[in-house]
């Protein structure tokens, strides 16, 4: 019997219901109904999971109950009592990904079960990560896996991020041979992950409009703005007060260490983030003044320069989710500019999470190259080196590499070549984080990044159909640039909308 798929649902479920749990609820993989409680059921954003501890799915942010969020908000914040610090709780965790052939031969064997279990979804993340779940609660390991979930959510850390098929788990509970067993799973360590630092910062700033010479350089004609597009933007966060968003659509997410959502308010842990946003969809500094914003404040360490690998799958996931809950995909994130990065070099940290992203309907990520060029080549850095993402250099006012632009050759992924493009970066004018309406300017591919992002909305206002094709539109910005003599560093060339 495929595990997961019951005969009858178990005697727990009816004790339950003795206890007062009141009305029965469809399991997700299975036909049978079991109980939950209405605050649980409140919560529920795909099917229902049964454990004994009467916990359940929240496909957005994770699996957790209203009952544990007592608990989980003392562990979180009382640090002067000896509870861990944010820092601790991050390193105290691991992150478990179940291996692309494992997901791909479940949605096989989905297809042949459909008839035993009508509600059973293998072809979306949801319900593979659903499905996931159950099998690791009524697996053959079932007692000592519903205890160690059991114990790791009573720390407040066991979460699901369900876009991704992926799961947040206490490292003094996670058995790490049995996932590697069971879901050919790839287990990492939640280590930090940072901003592109910009290459350089101006140390000044201005009160009145300045000069935004990449727009000149991109000879934008305002007949494209970004209208009815939504970016995602994986950063520090956003300022979202400055007059360069006024009026404009922003939605917002802050994630902890572990990758949960602590907060829906707008702010900048930094300055990084609101720069960032400016240059995408501000209403001056803006290649896309008109696009809406979705933003994961993931960067929230170290003054808004650096986060865990936890928080940049948490605001991915939160993104990927974005107009999932309804037919017309209202709300829905059309793509996502991350300037983050690994240490120098090719990192497969986030590879899986982003091929989880193509798929349908697919979401492209364009990310920075890296600011590691004065150490040479193969200095490019991850994620903006994958062949999954388009990887964007830094350009100056005259079409001149940046010197601090990385390139490479990315030997694990068949020597394919980066950056891909490149885009205006050196000394770019945008919003500054804090009261003021301020303006101040800052060089680095995190900075030509959003620029591209900009031209790639602009792009899918003019070509809809994009939204769903994540890898065409890769390949028409491959090919929407002005070639540049310098191609081992710049790429294909400079990003340019009419070309």
């Amino acid at each position: 019997m495929w595990p997961g798929i019951c005969r009858k649902a178990p005697a727990s479920c009816y004790a339950a219901t003795k206890r007062g749990y009141g009305r029965a609820f469809p399991c997700h993989a299975s036909p049978y109904r079991r109980t939950a409680k209405r605050s649980d059921w409140a919560n529920l954003h795909l099917g229902l999971l049964y454990s004994d501890a009467g916990v359940y799915a929240q496909a957005s942010y994770g699996y957790y109950t209203a009952r544990s969020e007592g608990t989980k908000r003392k562990k979180y914040s009382n640090h002067n009592q000896g509870y861990k610090t944010q820092k601790s709780i991050a390193m105290a965790v691991k992150i478990v990904i179940p291996s692309k052939a494992f997901l791909q031969d479940l949605e096989s064997r989905g297809q042949r079960l459909r008839s035993a279990g009508p509600g059973l979804d293998l072809h979306s993340a949801k319900g593979k990560t659903a499905h996931i779940h159950d099998l690791i609660q009524n697996g053959p390991n079932q007692k000592k896996m519903r205890s160690a979930l059991a114990a790791s959510r009573s720390q407040g850390v066991y979460h699901a991020l369900a876009n991704l098929c992926t799961f947040v788990i206490d490292e003094e509970q996670i058995d790490e041979s049995y996932f590697k067993n069971a879901f050919d799973a790839t287990i990492r360590e939640n280590v930090e992950v940072a901003s592109v630092t910009p290459a350089e910062i101006s140390q000044e700033s201005l009160a009145t409009l300045p000069e935004f010479w990449h727009k000149k350089k991109l000879n934008l004609d305002g007949s494209l703005t970004g209208r009815n597009i939504n970016v995602g933007v994986i950063d520090s966060g956003i300022y979202a007060s400055h007059q360069e968003f006024a009026g404009k659509q922003i939605k917002f997410a802050e994630f902890d260490s572990v990758g949960k959502l602590v907060g829906t308010t707008p702010k900048d842990y930094g300055t990084h983030g609101t720069h960032v946003c400016g240059l995408l969809a501000g209403k001056n500094a803006g290649v896309a003044p008109d696009a809406s914003l979705t933003v994961a404040a993931c960067l929230t360490e170290r003054g808004g320069t650096a986060g865990y690998l936890a928080q940049i799958l948490g605001g991915l996931n939160y993104l990927l989710e974005q107009g999932s809950d309804n037919d017309t995909q209202e709300g829905r994130v059309h793509l996502i500019n991350a300037s983050i990065e690994s240490a120098s070099g090719f990192n497969d940290y986030l590879h899986g999470a982003l091929d989880m992203a193509l798929t349908e309907p697919g979401t492209l990520m364009i990310a920075a190259i890296g600011n590691n060029g004065s150490k040479g080549k193969n200095s490019d850095s991850s994620p903006g080196n994958y062949d999954l993402t388009l990887g964007i250099g830094a350009l100056d006012e005259n079409d001149q590499v940046a010197s601090f632009s990385s390139w490479g050759t990315v030997a694990q992924l068949g020597n394919i070549t980066k950056p891909d493009i490149s885009a205006p970066g050196v000394w770019l004018y945008s919003s500054l984080s804090g009261p003021g309406n301020q303006y101040f300017k800052q060089s680095g591919t995190s900075m030509a990044s959003p620029v591209a992002a900009g031209i790639a909305a602009l792009l899918l206002e003019r070509q809809p159909e994009l939204i769903t094709q994540p890898l065409k539109l890769k390949e028409l910005l491959l090919n929407m640039v002005i070639p540049l003599q310098d191609v081992e560093r710049a790429g294909k060339g400079r990003i340019n909308l009419s070309s």
